[in-house]
């Protein structure tokens, strides 16, 4: 392949990368000659492709997209770094497992696709010819499946005469078939490759065909309970066939056909030559469909931009409680007239979770119906089939959910969350493409339900954490009012290194502190928390402020994995002359002291944050005296950004706070947190936390 154009980049196994993966190829690809509907193919598969390299690599993933401008194809390569996960053959038309559905649509949209494998990774890529999209009777054929030149795709017939033959070389058969169901259940010959190419004796004679039919249809009779992955059959004695293997062609959740090898010798076929039959299976699945549904594909192609875009959408929602809500309404009016969704609950049983009607008056007489009727019951079956709860509902209810109404699970391998009932299809009836767009749908749906309880869970366990790193209640303190503000930066999804504590250190005699612990997620809090019960815990002993602060970087360095933390921590005493405060800054902004006529003033001086080296704290004293305020915030206050600049250049803090004279200690915080917020427009990046002490 001659490269004329190049674009590439690294992406970190997040959901984000998706979305950055579309908009790499879709900028790529609007700057070369690609006409904008193959565009739109690349990114629909680049789209499913770095997901499933997220799902079930969870290593960083490198995109390439490069084009060929002498061949006329674009070629796109997503690589992992997981190559002891190898990709099996997507079986068209079964029921996808976890990340073939990508594979599926390579399938059938792509000129040509591909895995490969080395020592240390694993590359999906696909091309596209520089030309309209392929129509309904254009065949989308397998790398194993090419002309001599790969640039010029196969006619059908062809198509399925090639693969016969490579089916019959590669297994060392003495005869391939091609087996069509018929309309009566039995089977027919489509194409047939004799070895030598000689059809008039052995297996590939019209007697051998006809012994070969006799036995796969007793094969398909009895797996008439269930979908055939095929296999190596026992063959009877007494005939031409010693040895026959034989897999089912499935699509759109329909068997087809067959796939077969005979042979003239016993024990000729393995388990290798199984995975080649159902790679031609999987081959043959489109070509077979388009016999059968000629338009279903086509009709399928045009949803797969809608896929993209409620990808898009789905993927911006972590709130569980929103995804039956905004399901809905990609479900309703495009695929059907009405949904309804029951998840799970606790105990395993279906519940009515949210109900959409097309026509919003219909909407409480649909609910009602359906609180009537029994749920779906949850399974691990990811086919979808007919619901029979209208079928035990009265004629009122019956009226309500139409004649025709389809279950669609909501699985996946390991989680079951429940399932989705589509009534009063668009056209009346569940066409095939309407069947397999819900069903792209549903595993989007999943996909979004699982990220959502996971983050769901995280963001629970966070605020149980940050409960645990902040004091329930605060103390009243004689001749003093104060006010604390708390916001932890971003959704909540991750607890934060701030903490403080106000609390009772004897009698006339209360601690305060304000602390950040470098970084945030579960080692900040633990230090957090650590720091918070440990300084609270020696000042029941009687410890000073300073020696306190000694105990507890000690602590700290003894602990080799502990963080760093920045604290100012001290002591207020009030009395008649005022409030007395004895205060030390380890590695922490310093406080800041204004006076009634507007002066603001730092106390103290810097020292060593916690964590680093053993020290020795040393307290600086002020008597605090009415109308006295005193502001203590986080590195998130004076760090706070607007491009180049920080909040507390020039002393921009001390400026703010100058601006507070004659102000309560709760409005004074409040002055603060506005200025925050004005101050940049970007969103809060940092946890931030503001204490201000206030003499009355």
């Amino acid at each position: 392949m001659t490269v004329s154009r190049r674009s590439s980049a690294v992406f970190s196994p997040e959901s984000a990368a998706v979305h950055d993966a579309r908009e790499l190829v879709r900028t790529a690809l609007g700057g070369w000659p690609v006409p904008s509907d193959r565009g739109e193919d690349a990114v629909l598969l680049v789209s499913e492709l770095v997901t499933n390299a997220i799902v079930h690599a969870g290593t960083e993933i490198e995109l390439v997209c490069a084009l060929d401008e002498d061949r006329r194809r674009v070629r796109v390569e997503v690589r992992d770094l997981m190559p002891s996960r190898r990709l099996g053959d997507p079986v068209v038309g079964r029921p996808a497992e976890d990340g073939y559905r990508g594979l599926m649509l390579t399938h059938w949209i792509s000129d040509a696709w591909g895995v490969s494998y080395t020592r240390t990774d694993k590359t999906v890529w696909f091309e596209l010819g520089l030309t309209a999209a392929a129509s309904p009777e254009e065949p989308l054929t397998l790398p194993e499946a090419r002309a001599a030149d790969p640039a010029e795709p196969l006619p059908d017939e062809q198509l399925i005469d090639h693969v016969v033959q490579w089916l019959r070389a590669t297994t060392d058969a003495d005869a391939a078939y091609v087996l069509l169901s018929a309309a009566d259940g039995g089977l027919r010959v489509r194409a047939t490759a004799p070895a030598g190419g000689a059809p008039e004796a052995g297996p590939g004679s019209p007697e051998a065909a006809a012994e070969l039919l006799a036995m796969a249809e007793e094969a398909c009779r009895h797996a008439a309970t269930g979908p055939v992955r095929g296999g190596v059959l026992t063959v009877p004695p007494g005939g031409r066939l010693r040895s026959l293997g034989t897999v089912p062609v499935w699509a759109e959740g329909e068997r087809l056909g067959l796939v077969a090898v005979a042979a003239e010798h016993a024990d000729r076929f393995g388990a290798p030559d199984v995975t080649r039959l159902r790679h031609a299976a999987a081959s043959l699945g489109p070509v077979l469909a388009r016999d059968r549904h000629p338009r279903a594909d086509h009709g399928y192609h045009n949803w797969l931009g809608f896929l993209t875009e409620a990808s898009d959408l789905l993927a911006g929602t972590l709130d569980e409680k929103l995804v039956p809500a905004l399901g809905a309404q990609l479900f309703v009016p495009r695929i059907a007239g009405w949904c309804a969704f029951y998840l799970e609950d606790p105990h395993g049983a279906g519940e009515l979770a949210h109900v959409w009607h097309a026509d919003e008056q219909r909407i409480a007489a649909l609910r009602q119906a359906l609180a009537a009727a029994s749920p779906p019951v949850p399974d691990r079956s990811r086919t979808p089939r007919p619901w029979n709860g209208p079928g035990v509902l009265g004629p009122a209810a019956r009226q309500a959910c139409g004649p025709l109404v389809m279950e669609f699970p909501l699985v996946n391998r390991e989680h079951r969350f429940g399932a989705v009932l589509l009534g009063e299809p668009v056209d009346g009836e569940f066409r095939s493409e309407l069947v397999r767009l819900a069903e792209d749908l549903c595993e989007r749906v999943t996909r979004t339900l699982l990220t959502a309880r996971r983050y769901g869970e995280q963001a629970a366990t966070s605020r149980i954490l940050q409960r645990s790193l902040l004091p329930a209640r605060l103390p009243a303190i004689p001749g003093l009012d104060y006010h604390v503000v708390y916001e932890p930066a971003g959704e909540g999804a991750e607890a934060g290194g701030d903490f403080y504590d106000v609390f009772p250190a004897g009698p006339g005699r209360w601690r305060f502190m304000l602390g950040d612990v470098c970084g945030t997620g579960a080692e900040a809090a633990a230090v957090a928390g650590l720091a918070r019960h440990t300084l609270r815990a020696l000042s029941r002993e009687d410890l000073g402020v300073a020696h306190a602060l000694a105990r507890l970087n000690d602590a700290m360095i003894d602990e080799s994995a502990a963080r760093l933390l920045t604290i100012v921590h001290g002591e207020l005493e009030p009395g008649p002359a005022g409030v007395r405060m004895t205060v030390t800054s380890a590695g922490h902004p310093l406080p800041l002291w204004l006076r009634p006529g507007g002066e603001v003033v730092p106390i103290g001086s810097p020292q060593v944050l916690l964590g680093v080296v053993p020290t020795e704290y040393q307290l600086d004293s002020v008597l605090l005296t009415s109308g006295d305020v005193v502001l203590l915030v986080t590195d998130g206050i004076t760090e706070r950004r607007d491009g180049g600049r920080l909040l507390d250049d020039g002393d921009g803090l001390s400026h703010v706070l100058a601006g507070c004279a004659g102000l309560t200690a709760r409005a004074v915080t409040l002055r603060v947190m506005s200025a925050v917020r004005d101050f940049g427009k970007d969103p809060l990046t940092d946890d931030m936390a503001v204490i201000a002490l206030r003499v009355e």
